[in-house]
């Protein structure tokens, strides 16, 4: 099997798997209760501010929608949005969130829209699964659907975010081959340089990149929750600072993109 292909239904197979997960820890409203919700708290506000930007009644394409809160989210506001997920498990759950016919089986590779169709367009923890080819062929399909002037706003994994995921990643990936087993899934990484060119390469005319989330309390969530909670109560202020000036961006644990076709 082609690692594109691999990585294609691993990612799938993933998310059927720890949709439960993913839903469980959408319902917690407490920023501090797990590194996952950590992280999404700060790339949520992220996202609204892009929300906020947008025209009413804005025709809007939730890539990789998981359980639907996104989509729930925009339907409250008054948006049209739609979402795509080849994970059936995770189309089941979004059902509680977000109308059914509104979710569809589908590929960041091969949208299922007219050119220049959608005011904003999001993909929020998707193409880190998927190996650079995909990448590029999936931004150049959200560019096509975009309308002139419409936001993409994505997240990827930083290369050298201070929580040594890459190289856990390789290290997992040693011991697998080693085992002759295959990896649990394919990781892209990026740096904040390389994604911003992918992207203009891609056909977006204006690119910024933002670092989001203190890396190290990933670790330290892993060795004691109650003390990761007091330290990220006190980093939580001092994100901009910590994981999104111009050292902080390089090394922190997510890549918030904002781009204009």
């Amino acid at each position: 099997m082609r690692e594109a292909d691999w990585s294609r239904r691993r990612a799938v197979e993933v998310h059927d798997e720890t949709a439960g997960t993913f839903a469980a820890e959408y319902s917690s409203d407490d920023a501090f209760d797990s590194p996952f919700r950590y992280g999404r708290h700060l790339i949520d506000q992220a996202w609204a501010q892009c929300v906020s930007r947008l025209p009413p009644q804005a025709k809007c394409l939730d890539i990789g929608c998981g359980v639907g809160v996104y989509m729930e989210r925009l339907l409250a506001a008054g948006f049209d949005v739609t979402g795509i997920e080849p994970s059936a498990e995770m189309r089941r759950l979004a059902a509680e969130h977000a109308p059914a016919a509104r979710v569809s089986d589908g590929s960041v590779l091969a949208l299922e829209a007219s050119g220049a169709s959608y005011d904003f367009v999001y993909a929020i923890e998707v193409f880190r699964y998927l190996d650079a080819a995909d990448n590029e062929a999936g931004h150049r399909e959200i560019v096509r659907v975009l309308k002139p002037g419409g936001l993409y706003f994505g997240t990827y994994v930083n290369k050298w975010a201070l929580d040594g995921f890459r190289q856990f990643a390789w290290a997992n990936g040693v011991a697998a081959r080693l085992r002759g087993r295959p990896q649990r899934y394919h990781v892209e990484f990026e740096t904040p340089a390389s994604i911003e060119a992918k992207l203009r390469h891609a056909g977006f005319s204006q690119v910024t990149v933002h670092g989001a989330m203190f890396a190290p309390l990933r670790a330290l969530y892993k060795v004691s929750g109650s003390l990761a909670r007091r330290v990220a109560k006190q980093t939580m202020p001092h994100e901009p600072t910590l994981s999104d000036s111009a050292w902080g961006r390089a090394l922190a644990g997510h890549l918030i993109v904002i781009a204009r076709r």
